[in-house]
């Protein structure tokens, strides 16, 4: 079975941009060349910026520089700032056999169910976010060309925002003042601020899909188990042998540290089991599902607590109701009702109730606001809306930073609202605990849109919608003789109904993942309220390219992990990760062969002279040849000497072939550890080239791995 470079599991709009940059396309002949590139080194991600904000160099420079630097371009965010000079040429990718597993076996099938189900009718970000990685005004130019500018929302009069939120808050500003800014009109007309419909937003992902050719990597499976196949023993001898016991008490103290590195695994591959039983065996592996599967929904506890048997469709998840589309897609196609498809209604494919029912949704966000709606147009008699907390009102999702506040106007009643100094702020910021802390401060949890509100304004006021602030369902139960609900509210309250939906999410816990069980099981990592601690690269851990997108990502990408600005952030350090590795892995190849042909490269070359050294003893375990006194070389540079080091065994000496201010090290074959009195190590393999200056930090070597030769270049 061939083994994949890379294995995508979700075809959702992250998913679509991290593949449409592995698939390193070339650039489109019609785009504007001034457009950076992804994998460009000056093209901002915080993998590359985050670690130098807060390095002098990065910081903004005081009076009227700073505010000038502040000024960025209209649309662009930290993870997009443009390079100071001329745009290099890009990074290409190495190619990569590349494939992406879905459950419905198209892009973004799930994302566009979620969206058809609940009626929305726009995204809540803006046309400069979206799925394109190569091109910031690809979306503006579809809907140019395709001429689709009707379906582009302009922002309301007023930008809402949660008063509490400390990020936009300021004591300067009166408590109304707090809650909305005002949009000026050029904004609201602009083209790059205007908010894409959704099925503008679908076909711009069909187009990309065509433009980059990812239809045939997409193959229609539903993964089940994730199995990390370790790499054996046997197959890493060759570059450690530090399970062996030395004799002398120093060399077994060394090698019972070396033993803690040398025991750490490593994944020769992933073995991905689908559903329909086949297996799917890839390198990498790319978990681009999040955690809205419809295992992973968030279910109160007073729903487990009820007693008695009742009829499930009585009591819903939205996240059921968000996976139904597709599968009637799949239904429809399977008996060739493709016309049927295309025209068929939402209302029938997305039952949320039946004329004249008593209906209550539970939760305070955007989908039970859009819930309520579904079931008014459906006839509902009354509509019991119950949240936790009081109903919130916010234009933007303040977790996408893409669209936050500060993107339009960087100066509001005279303070700066600016998205990015928060976003460098949660770079900067090297706990994990606090980084966690922000994000929820940023989130503050549902809210929902001005326009949604506005619609369902009407029938609060006429009382057809009763909404219940401050308040949870304390105790459930079902009437067979009535068929009704009866529940007991945390007010004092008593309903009853005829049908529940549960609008309360999907709950994050990486823990609970069935399909990162088995990869938790091998490489355990710290998990904080549910968030798993990955790298910046978004890697599972060390050893394991397992690598994460979504919601999963936040301590690392963000507040907008989730959103589509979240999945641009992830793709492009993921990308950029792999495209390393996968440059790394050629090198190496390459060396392999390199060495393998070593004797027929030097034969090409011609032998002056033969000069023997003279061995001495250098420490247990190596050899030490030594050309500098002989009599034949006495015209050579008595500031350069030339050694030849052979180590028979693992020498764990503290020496090296430094015997001047620089030694320039070569390895010929072997693998060797270094690492000096800072802490600094790495590995040197065949054909790896060290420079080390005296007194610079290169002060030691430790010699850790068997049958390594060297030569040392040293200059008194």
């Amino acid at each position: 079975m061939v083994i994949l470079d890379v294995l995508i599991i979700g075809g959702g709009p992250h998913a679509l941009t991290l593949a449409s940059l592995l698939s390193s396309p070339d650039p489109d002949p019609h785009s504007d060349p001034r457009h950076d590139s992804p994998l460009s080194p000056p093209c901002s991600d915080p993998l590359s910026s985050q670690p130098n904000l807060g390095t002098p160099n990065n910081r903004c420079s005081s009076g009227k520089k700073k505010r000038r630097a502040a000024t960025v371009s209209v649309g662009m965010t930290l993870e997009e700032k443009p390079a100071k000079s001329t745009i290099p040429e890009r990074v290409v990718c190495p190619p990569l056999s590349l494939r992406v597993v879905d459950s419905y076996g198209e892009w973004a099938a799930l994302w566009e169910s979620q969206f058809t189900a609940l009626n929305i009718p726009h995204l809540r970000s803006h046309t400069l976010v979206h799925t394109d990685p190569f091109n910031k005004k690809a979306l503006q130019e579809f809907v140019l060309k395709c001429d689709r500018s009707a379906e582009l929302h302009s922002l309301p009069d007023q930008v809402y925002i949660l008063d509490e939120n400390a990020f936009f808050n300021d004591t300067r500003l009166g408590k109304k003042e707090r809650r909305r800014l005002n949009v000026t009109s050029t904004l609201k007309k602009s083209l790059s601020f205007s908010l894409p419909g959704t099925k503008l937003s679908v076909d711009f992902f069909k187009d990309q899909v065509e433009r980059y050719t990812l239809d045939k990597v997409l193959v229609k499976g539903t993964v089940e188990h994730i199995i990390p196949v370790i790499e054996h023993k046997e197959e890493m001898e060759e570059e450690s042998d530090c399970m062996k016991v030395w004799e002398t008490e120093d060399e077994d103290m060394r090698a019972t540290e070396r033993k803690g590195d040398g025991a750490r695994k490593r994944v020769k591959y992933f073995q991905v089991q689908l559903q329909e039983g086949s297996i799917l065996k890839a390198h990498r592996v790319i978990m681009a599902t999040g955690p809205t599967r419809a295992q992973m929904a968030n279910i109160p506890s007073w729903v487990r607590s009820i007693g008695e048997s009742y009829p499930e469709e009585r009591l819903q998840h939205t996240v059921h109701l968000m996976h139904h589309l597709p599968n009637s897609k799949h239904g429809l196609r399977e008996t060739d009702c493709q016309r049927q498809r295309e025209t068929f209604p939402t209302q029938e494919l997305c039952v949320v109730c039946e004329t004249g029912q008593r209906v209550m949704v539970v939760g305070g966000g955007l989908t039970s606001a859009h819930v309520v709606s579904i079931a008014l147009q459906q006839g509902a008699s009354h509509v019991t809306w119950v949240m936790r907390k009081h109903l919130q009102l916010k234009q933007f999702d303040v977790g996408d930073v893409e669209s936050l506040v500060g993107r339009y106007s960087h100066v509001e009643h005279g303070i700066k609202m600016d998205g990015q100094a928060y976003l460098r702020q949660f770079y900067n910021e090297r706990s994990l605990h606090k980084r966690l802390a922000m994000i929820r401060q940023a989130r503050k949890g549902g809210a929902v849109t001005p326009e949604a509100y506005i619609h369902l304004q009407p029938f609060i006021l006429n009382g057809q919608v009763d909404v219940k602030t401050y308040c949870q369902v304390s105790e459930a139960s079902w009437c067979y003789r009535s068929q009704a609900w009866s529940l007991s509210l945390s007010t004092g309250d008593h309903w009853t109904g005829d049908m529940i939906w549960l609008a309360t999410g999907c709950k994050l816990d990486v823990k609970q993942d069935p399909l990162l069980s088995e990869v938790m099981k091998e490489f355990p990592v710290q998990v904080i309220d549910g968030w798993p601690c990955i790298s910046e690269s978004l890697q599972w851990a060390e050893g394991c390219p397992l690598y994460l997108m979504g919601q999963y990502t936040a301590l690392q990408v963000g507040p907008h992990a989730v959103n589509l600005a979240g999945g641009q952030a992830a793709s492009l350090r993921i990308a950029k990760d792999i495209v390393r590795r996968q440059q790394q892995d050629s090198g190496e190849a390459s060396e392999q062969m390199a060495g393998e042909n070593f004797p027929s490269i030097m034969n090409v070359r011609k032998v002056e002279s033969t000069v023997l050294s003279v061995e001495q003893a250098e420490g247990v375990g190596a050899r030490v040849r030594r050309s500098i006194g002989r009599k034949e070389l006495r015209n050579l540079d008595p500031f350069l000497m030339l050694d030849e080091f052979r180590v028979s065994k693992p020498a764990g000496f503290p020496d090296h072939p430094h015997r001047g201010f620089e030694t320039v090290t070569y390895v010929l074959e072997g693998v060797t550890a270094h690492e000096d009195f800072c802490g600094h190590s790495g590995r040197l393999k065949p054909g790896d080239l060290q420079w080390m200056t005296a007194g610079r930090g290169w002060s030691m070597l430790k010699c850790l791995y068997q049958r390594s030769r060297w030569w040392a270049y040293s200059c008194g």
